[in-house]
Order: C-alpha cells, then sequence, then structure tokens
C-alpha cells in the first residue's frame, strides 16, 4: 500500500485557500467603503485604517493591495459589484447604453456611499484614481461614433457624454429635481441618445 507524502497538498486545499483569500479581500474592500461612507480628509482611507476596520494586519491589506492606487481601484470595484453584475467602465456606445439604466439603479442601491464618493474628499480622492480610465474610456467611445472629430470637441462631448453617465447626474436630479434612479437613468439615457445622435452626423 502506497503512503502519502506528507508534503503532499490535501485535495480542494487550494480551492479553499483561494475561497478565503476572496473573503479577505471583500473584507479589506468592505472596510474601505465603511470609511468612505464616514467621510473625512482626503486620503483618510489609509492603510492602518483599513486593516483595523477589517480587522487584519497592514501587511494583508498591502498584501492583497500594493499600493494606494490599488486599494483605491480595488474600492471601486467593490462598490460597483455592490450596486450590480457587468458594471464598470463602458468599452463602447452600445456597452455604455446596455449599462446605464442598471448604473443608475445602483446608485439608489448603495445611495450613502455613493454620495460619499462625490462629495466627501476621500471620496473625491477614490474618483480621481480613476481618472485615466474614465477618460480613455469615453473618449474611446466619442472617437468609435464620431472619429472624424478630434481635439477640445472630442475632449468636451467625452466629458459631457461622462458626465451624463455618472453619479453627479443621478445626485443633481434626485436632490433638485426629486427624481429616483429610475427617473434619473431614463432623463441621463434620453440625452446620451442625442449626443451620440448629434456626433454620429459628424463622421
Amino acid at each position: 500500500m502506497k503512503r502519502a507524502s506528507i508534503t503532499s497538498t490535501p485535495k480542494g486545499q487550494p480551492k479553499l485557500r483561494e475561497a478565503q483569500t476572496g473573503l479577505t479581500r471583500q473584507r479589506i474592500s468592505e472596510a474601505a467603503a465603511s470609511l468612505l461612507e464616514e467621510g473625512g480628509e482626503a486620503g483618510a482611507i489609509t492603510f492602518k485604517a483599513v486593516a483595523e476596520r477589517a480587522g487584519v494586519t497592514e501587511m494583508t491589506v498591502y498584501r492583497h493591495f500594493p499600493s494606494r492606487n490599488d486599494l483605491m481601484h480595488g474600492l471601486w470595484r467593490h462598490l460597483n459589484e455592490r450596486m450590480g453584475k457587468g458594471l464598470g467602465m463602458p468599452e463602447s456606445a452600445s456597452a455604455l447604453l446596455a449599462q446605464h439604466d442598471a448604473l443608475f439603479a445602483g446608485f439608489d442601491a448603495i445611495a450613502p456611499q455613493i454620495i460619499a464618493s462625490i462629495t466627501t474628499p476621500q471620496g473625491r480622492d477614490m474618483r480621481a484614481a480613476l481618472n485615466r480610465e474614465r477618460r480613455k474610456a469615453f473618449t474611446g467611445i466619442v472617437a468609435e461614433v464620431a472619429p472624424g472629430l478630434s481635439g477640445a470637441r472630442q475632449t468636451a462631448a467625452a466629458a459631457v457624454l461622462q458626465l451624463l453617465h455618472s453619479a453627479y447626474a443621478w445626485d443633481s436630479m434626485r436632490l433638485h429635481w426629486g427624481l429616483d434612479g429610475r427617473q434619473a437613468g431614463d432623463a441621463a439615457k434620453w440625452a446620451i441618445g442625442i449626443l451620440l445622435q448629434e456626433l454620429r452626423r459628424k463622421k
């Protein structure tokens, strides 16, 4: 009878370790999200504060998120996952329109944290960490629908498109017009459709 090696890995252990890693990562992201909701100065979501809130060591936070930029990206992904599946930076005009309704409904679902993300210093800090990806995504959509547009006009169109597809538009219509996520999403989507139609005429 062949004896098992004492150095062999028990069957299923890699999957267990992977699941534990995912749970730890989720705890860290949830801790960062709770710190975000509390407001505070820019940079208040520190590795030390997140570690204490998550009940893990600072080294554990660094292992999952090696830099502050990684931590901010992780927080953004966590918020998107809580809002619903398939949300993130849109890669095309069709993807933008396909996710728009769910995005605005998602803002309603975690309203306190979304409001914190656009009104607190550390929320703006998180959003600033995503600026490169944001500009790339929306400039790419404008280039897709109006390839002849460039320079300042391209930037302006991308900026307006992104604003209409954002928590800023949702919050303004919620706060000043009393619209819920569905109503605000419908209004913004209507405006996005008009803008895309106008941009396509400029091919």
